[in-house]
């Protein structure tokens, strides 16, 4: 008869436990602290904290403790599971044993699975026996439980079939482990780097929208650690369902190429950066690509000029290909006429690219809707404010009347005509189109106000845009519960709770800013007391607003209330003033005028201090937010503390006179 034997081979198995337990063991260990360890020490707590709902992704179980074993483990158990491919000896004589490639590779990949999965199951065990004996309804559920045991399972196997299948593709375990994180965060990092390039080449295109909506989905492990548990963004679970899924799939379809790449990995390949020669060029041009990005990206944030981004380009394609010329061939001499060749090929395909990017997006830049075809449009100052509104789920305020949509049009063209992706002025401009046929149109731009100031003060002035720049003004007083004045003196400011004092105060505030001109809203006068509201029992909403002295009906208000002095700033709260003379010769980079300030105290120029108190309420009189002007006046509200200031600016012939006579 013939002798059968069994295609399983428990001392295998057994020598893996050995040799790699040791990362079960803390993985298990790791978790069951951060976790069910935790749940315990709260029973303990005379005064439980508070929990929320977000059960074991909550703060109390450090999630993100949680997200770095998570991460690190499954990564550590592929690089030492598969150390021995990589050593000579260690891989000769594995391959000795009279088994199969795919048989071996097959009982390796089934220790990992066992060794990673058990902790996670074990912790998991922990968490239902405790479910079933006490009352823990107020830190997770079952549910919850069984959700985090799929997360951890189906994560830790994608990290874990990740290491194993960059393992087959080199032949040293350290480049093993940094590969498998790279691959993990590849897309992701090129999707940034890419997104960041096309801002700076194309008129229109916003890269924060298009990294906010979907970078998420380009790498699991930015999908893992973007969760937010708390504030008006939260999400009520890490990772979607779907997801899971997909991440899933990936793990599989990673392990299927791994097996295969086993098979035919030759034995000689231990010691090599990459066993599969074949990839050689593949990996140079990428380690390449990624570099040249990078240092285009970093030269145009230094220095804002396409000269240097091309520069950027070349220094940074240079250092990429001789980096990953001498990793594949482990010397630094690496001077030769085939890499030359490569450089050569790079650079020619680079300048291809760099030249066909403007032609290719020429009709996005260009395109600007017609009246007719926009049923409503929405403008902000930048696409952060557009998302707070989604954020929390607050109807957008867009503009709908047609003399007001043509206002916007008017300002989208002649964006295009003056900006310039690569030179980033002070101000965004963000358009969101609602077209008749159902479709959206997303562009941003950056540029100084000033090159469209016609254009923008005809779109400002518009009560419709009013409601946008002030979401204050669609707020229902019915939903406030709480009014907080607190003006940037440091007093203690007012709080109303009074559902007709609100009102009142409402009413005129209201009245203010709808009648406020594009002057008085770009650069107001005076010192500013903010306002923050508490609404439907929460302040994490956007309805904030500043007052200023130029609010007439609020300010009579307050003074009939007998509000005035506590809530606005008075002369008195000022402990001196500075007041300096705005250079001229200074860049864009210092034309706000609190960055010009901090330039000036830092040059250490004698200003005109002002202490007197007559002489600081003149001063109320100067403008905020201004991009250039004569003087500049700083108001110090703490002598003890020389950070707490605010800065205001005069123009030439608004300068008071003892101001001109001191510096004449």
């Amino acid at each position: 008869m013939r002798s059968k034997t069994s295609s399983f081979n428990k001392e295998i198995i057994k020598q893996d436990f050995r040799n790699v337990g040791w990362i079960s063991i803390v993985y298990f260990l790791g978790l069951f602290f951060i976790v069910p360890m935790q749940l315990f020490m709260e029973f303990g707590r005379d005064e439980p904290r508070i929990t929320d709902d977000h059960g074991l992704f909550g703060g109390i179980f450090a999630y993100e403790l949680q997200s770095l074993f998570l991460i690190v483990m499954p990564a550590l158990m592929a690089v030492f599971l598969f150390r021995y491919l990589h050593v000579k000896g260690a891989s000769d004589f594995a391959h000795s044993f009279p088994m199969k490639r795919g048989k071996l590779f097959h009982h390796h990949i089934l220790s990992g699975i066992i060794l990673l999965i058990l902790p996670i199951l074990l912790n998991y065990l922990v968490l239902v026996v405790t479910a079933g004996v006490t009352d823990v309804t107020e830190y997770y559920t079952i549910g919850n439980a069984s959700y985090w045991l799929w997360l951890f399972t189906t994560m830790s196997l994608l990290i874990f079939a990740a290491g194993v299948f960059v393992g087959t593709l080199t032949g040293m375990s350290a480049v093993q482990g940094v590969l498998t994180f790279i691959l993990l965060f590849l897309p992701v990092g090129l999707y940034v780097l890419i997104a960041f390039h096309l801002t700076s080449y194309i008129k229109g295109y916003s890269g924060d929208m298009v990294l906010d909506r979907s970078l998420q989905y380009f790498s699991p492990l930015v999908d893992l650690l973007e969760y937010r548990s708390y504030g008006p963004e939260e999400v009520s679970l890490p990772v979607e369902a779907l997801s899971l899924f997909i991440y899933g799939g990936i793990a599989v379809l990673f392990y299927i190429v791994s097996v295969w790449l086993y098979k035919k990995r030759p034995l000689e390949a231990a010691g090599r950066a990459l066993a599969v020669r074949a990839l050689n060029p593949v990996f140079k041009l990428g380690v390449t690509f990624c570099f040249a990005l990078f240092g285009g990206m970093y030269f145009s944030v230094a220095q804002n000029t396409y000269s240097w981004m091309i520069t950027g380009y070349f220094i940074g394609g240079t250092f990429g290909l001789a980096a990953a010329s001498m990793l594949l061939e482990k010397t630094w001499r690496i001077f030769n006429m085939k890499n030359v060749k490569g450089w050569l090929g790079y650079g020619v395909a680079a300048g291809v690219l760099i030249a066909a990017i403007p032609l290719l997006w020429q009709n996005y830049e260009s395109y600007v809707p017609e009246q007719n075809e926009v049923e409503k449009v929405y403008i902000s100052s930048g696409y952060w404010e557009y998302q707070q509104l989604a954020d929390h789920d607050m109807k957008v305020p867009y503009i709908t009347s047609e003399a007001a949509i043509q206002s916007a049009i008017d300002l989208h063209e002649k964006l295009i005509n003056v900006s310039n992706p690569l030179k980033k002025g002070e101000d965004y401009f963000f358009f969101v189109y609602q077209m008749k046929d159902g479709s959206e149109i997303y562009r941003q731009y950056r540029i100084d106000d000033e090159k469209v100031r016609d254009e923008k003060k005809a779109v400002y002035e518009t009560q419709e845009y009013k409601s946008i720049q002030y979401p204050v003004l669609a707020l229902d007083v019915s939903e406030i519960n709480q009014l907080l004045m607190h003006p940037y003196s440091g007093r203690s400011g007012k709080d109303l709770y009074d559902p007709e004092k609100i009102s009142a105060f409402m009413e005129g505030l209201k009245q203010d800013l709808e009648q406020l001109s594009y002057d008085e809203m770009v650069t107001p006068r005076g010192l500013d007391t903010g306002v923050t509201f508490t609404v439907n029992g929460t302040r994490e909403n956007p309805y904030y607003v500043r007052l200023y002295p130029s609010y007439e009906n609020t300010m009579e208000w307050l003074k009939e209330e007998g509000m005035y002095e506590q809530v606005m700033t008075q002369a008195e709260d000022v402990q001196r003033a500075e007041v300096y003379r705005w250079p001229q010769s200074l860049d864009d980079r210092y034309s706000r005028p609190r960055f010009v300030f901090e330039r000036l105290r830092g040059d250490d120029i004698e200003p005109l201090e002002v202490t007197n108190h007559a002489q600081i309420e003149t001063l109320f009189e100067g403008q905020a937010n201004k991009e250039e002007g004569a003087y500049l006046i700083a108001f110090y509200f703490d002598k003890n503390d020389p950070e707490p200031y605010e800065v205001l600016s005069f123009d030439e012939g608004d300068a008071l006179g003892f101001i001109k006579e001191h510096f004449e």
